[in-house]
């Protein structure tokens, strides 16, 4: 099965910012959850230093056609058109006078130089204009100094023409009229690295920097080997949260030793000061100070053993990166932090350098299946999936994008059709020969009609079949209004602003499908995560590691949390679990979804699974089995190999078991990069068994009988279900009832 993944978000908000569709819109402060007292202490000498550091300089970053959406350049044609390119400055840059646009261009030969010109601006402003003559219609490069104050957070570079080829009668449309900007220009930004003054009301910065679309982020976690089991969680909580704020970015996580604070990247320091000795080589920079391994207030009183630290400061050994301390004097507080810290969208309380959690509320139950933007049911429309309406004008009129999420488990039969009813209107006084309709679904084209309506048309209905094969879990769908305004004389100067198409957001889908999702399957993970954010707080996901942890188990847990994180679209804060498997609470193993981490022969609870897995690993040849008895297949399976099985839950039958596991450290670094690789994770395929190589995973298909079905949305729920013996005792009953009233009616 082919899974359609957003693979260019760059262009995607190119398209948006061009069409004039960017909103800012402020999020809601929502009622406090937890109480939190503020500690503020008067900045140490190494602080007053860090405040007035100079930034580091010697970085550049060149961002090319390509990263701007245009890896062949781009044509502008016609008398008068425009290009935009949206590009961001991140926060923690401080970009140098150095920076430019290195442009190469060309244009058409006739183009009349005292007519014709290249305009070249940055947020409005035209840092040069170049006239289009002889000398410049061959390859032509400039270098365009960019000035620094000309910039903001969010910012567009513009080319824009006037151009023409003689003083008579001229074709807007003629094929004399381009200039051409060639793929190798680029805008160069010089910059260094501002001195961080960190604010946890502004975390996830400077940690993350959400205008930084152009570098992975590089973040370390310390996490101590022998961390309790609420450390664990507070591991995943926090690592699951940051990747969901990192989304579609470039994202690499690590986890990391001590050594990492003298690293140039920003660190996570988790667990209490007596589990992670490394928060006592910040303790000179902390607002609440550390002594005899115990965090005290800023009145000096010992902080309680249930209440979570949060400290957000300077790295000492480099004043442009940040540490983030998520601790607390017991395990419980380790825990209360992380969670408070997960629910930063949820409450916009914490603020400075540091905080108390002295209490924790849940942000309240998730909803099953609750899926912001994602097709929940057939009939489900635009507006309420919030996508906006969208209108696209004159002869260059650019595409009308719309990102269709389904739910991974609306299953469709083969042989049905998935119909898109959109409702479109367009303009009158159009050429009805040319002006046509085109619809686009993941870049090929299913349909295409005439806007032959002289009138214009409002709120016209068309249907679009599609396949229900080749409707997927990530769907680009495109709209080209191709438009051409009727009766222009090329003597005169025509306007096109009158024509315009518009797709509006009361279109619907209709879906030939049910809510049940096949399980297991291995493949559901790269469609949202699913079934672990079926609950988009993960709060129905569990994790379960060694009781002796290794750091390549961490590592293969902290790849696989971020990434449901990075598929999470939970606003209500991150509620999974992590338990060593010798002190899994029962409740836990029987109510969640399970992910099992680590060496089969270092983990115990595979024993439990043993009898359940396909791979029985015994020897370099490995038999892959039904039963006991039948051998269906055997794989070459070497030591080296990741596994990552799914298989149902032995304790539980609604729920499924993920094994993330193989013989060796080698193995689980495979294992790892499976959910750390875009490109791995996005080829992950249709099975209940992946194993991964050195060059990606391989998906098979080996089920025993019995351990296929089908889940339902009512399985996910808690409450009565009756057992099938009750399902045949009320059929009978019924049965019986219709043979009596049937008797009545015929007088038998």
């Amino acid at each position: 099965m082919t899974r359609f993944k957003p693979q260019s978000r760059l262009k995607e908000l190119t398209t948006l910012l061009t069409l004039g569709t960017l909103f800012l819109a402020p999020i809601a402060t929502l009622s406090n959850a937890f109480s939190v007292a503020q500690a503020t202490t008067v900045p140490t000498p190494a602080q007053s230093q860090v405040a007035s550091a100079a930034p580091v300089a010697g970085n550049s970053l060149r961002i090319g056609m390509k990263e701007l959406g245009d890896p062949q350049g781009y044509r502008l044609k016609t008398v008068r058109t425009q290009r935009d390119y949206p590009f961001t400055r991140p926060q923690g840059w401080q970009v140098l006078p150095s920076s430019n646009i290195h442009l190469t261009f060309q244009h058409g030969s006739n183009l009349l130089p005292e007519r014709s010109s290249l305009n070249v601006l940055v947020n409005n402003r035209i840092l040069k204009s170049i006239p289009l003559g002889k000398d410049n219609i061959t390859p032509t490069t400039l270098n365009i100094p960019v000035p620094p104050e000309l910039l903001k957070d969010n910012n567009i570079l513009s080319y824009q023409v006037d151009q023409h080829y003689t003083y008579k009668c001229e074709d807007p449309f003629s094929e004399e009229l381009w200039t051409e900007v060639l793929p190798d220009s680029a805008l160069t930004l010089n910059y260094g690295w501002k001195p961080v003054h960190p604010d946890l009301a502004q975390y996830p910065f400077p940690l993350l920097d959400p205008l930084n679309n152009y570098t992975p982020t590089v973040v370390g976690y310390v996490v101590p080997t022998g961390a309790s089991d609420q450390s664990l969680e507070a591991f995943g909580v926090v690592a699951a949260h940051l990747g969901q704020q990192a989304g579609w970015r470039a994202f690499k996580p690590y986890v990391a030793d001590e050594s990492a604070l003298h690293s140039g990247n920003n660190v996570i320091l988790i667990g209490t000061p007596e589990e992670n000795r490394a928060i006592g080589d910040v303790s000179q920079n902390l607002a609440l100070p550390l002594s005899g391994g115990q965090f005290h207030d800023a009145q000096g009183a010992t902080i309680p053993a249930d209440a979570g630290v949060l400290q957000l400061v300077p790295n000492p050994y480099n004043p442009t990166r940040a540490v983030l301390i998520v601790s607390g004097n017991g395990p419980e507080g380790v825990k209360k932090a992380a969670h408070v810290l997960a629910q930063g969208s949820l409450n916009k309380i914490l603020n400075g350098r540091s905080a108390i959690i002295k209490d924790y509320q849940k942000g309240g139950e998730y909803p099953y299946r609750a899926w912001d933007g994602f097709i929940l049911k057939s009939g489900d429309d635009f507006a309420g999936l919030d996508l906006p309406t969208q209108t696209s004008r004159g002869i260059t009129a650019l595409p009308i994008f719309y990102k269709l999420k389904m739910m991974p488990d609306l299953f469709l039969p083969g042989k049905t059709k998935v119909k898109v009813h959109t409702v479109y209107s367009y303009a009158s006084q159009l050429d009805a020969s040319q002006s046509k309709l085109e619809v686009l679904l993941n870049g090929k084209a299913i349909k295409s009609i005439a806007l032959d309506d002289k009138a214009g048309k409002s709120l016209a209905d068309l249907t679009v079949e599609i396949p229900s094969e080749e409707f997927h879990t990530y769907n680009d769908l495109e709209y080209r209004f191709h438009l051409y305004p009727e009766k222009y004389d090329m003597c005169r100067f025509v306007t096109d602003v009158h024509i315009w198409g518009t797709i509006h957001n009361t279109t619907y889908v209709e879906i030939p499908g049910e809510i049940k999702a096949p399980l297991p399957d291995v493949g559901l993970i790269n469609d949202g995560g699913y079934p672990f954010t079926a609950y988009q707080d993960m709060s129905k996901t569990g994790l379960v590691l060694p009781d002796t942890l290794s750091q390549t188990d961490l590592d293969a847990m902290l790849q696989f949390v971020t990434r449901l994180g990075r598929e999470s679209l939970s606003h209500k804060g991150i509620e999974l679990t992590a338990h060593h498997a010798g002190s899994l609470p029962d409740d836990i193993k029987k109510d969640r979804n399970l992910v099992i981490i680590g060496q089969r022969d270092k983990n115990k609870l595979f024993a439990d699974v043993k009898d359940k897995a396909s791979l029985l690993i015994d020897g370099s040849w490995n038999a892959l089995q039904e039963d006991q008895k039948a051998r269906v297949a055997q794989i070459n399976y070497t030591p080296g190999q990741g596994i990552v099985e799914e298989l149902l839950s032995p304790w539980n039958a609604s729920r499924v078991a993920m094994l993330i596991t193989g013989q060796n450290d080698t193995a689980l670094v495979r294992d790892a990069q499976l959910f750390q690789n875009d490109a791995w994770y996005a080829a992950i395929k249709q099975g209940n068994l992946t194993v991964v190589n050195d060059n990606g995973p391989q998906a098979l298909t080996l089920l025993k009988k019995g351990e296929a079905r089908f889940f339902y949305a009512q399985d996910q729920h808690s409450g009565f279900q009756m057992p099938t013996w009750g399902w045949i005792a009320m059929s009978f009953f019924a049965l019986l009832g219709v043979i009596s009233v049937l008797r009545f009616m015929f007088g038998r």
